[in-house]
């Protein structure tokens, strides 16, 4: 009886975990560079927000397609509140300039 019981606990733990839905892209910090998404695990079609923690520096934040073409651009204060980004796709790149620190989360 036991057994069985413990059998049916690890059943429903393991049937349970594959509904509960684990973001794939977990907030990381990003300092000035270029990062391509598809080395970040975003999901496509997400909806993401960017914020600069930095207490002192701003960042300017530059969102590219496939294309290159430029398609989202947000200037980023100090301590800035959370913006939306678009939904993002792998193939985009995203740039960040100047000395302050962004989580995407």
């Amino acid at each position: 009886m036991k057994k069985f019981l413990k059998a049916e606990l690890i059943l429903i733990c393991v049937l349970l975990s594959s509904f509960v839905l684990i973001p794939t892209f977990a907030a990381t910090t990003f300092k000035e560079g270029v990062y391509q998404l598809s080395n970040l695990n975003i999901t496509p079609k997400n909806r993401y927000t960017i914020q600069n923690i930095s207490p002192d520096n701003s960042v300017y934040m530059a969102l590219f397609d496939e294309d290159q073409r430029q398609i989202q651009s947000i200037h980023l204060p100090p301590k800035s509140e959370n913006y939306s980004l678009i939904p993002l796709e792998p193939s985009y790149r995203i740039v960040i300039i100047g000395k302050g620190e962004v989580i995407i989360s």
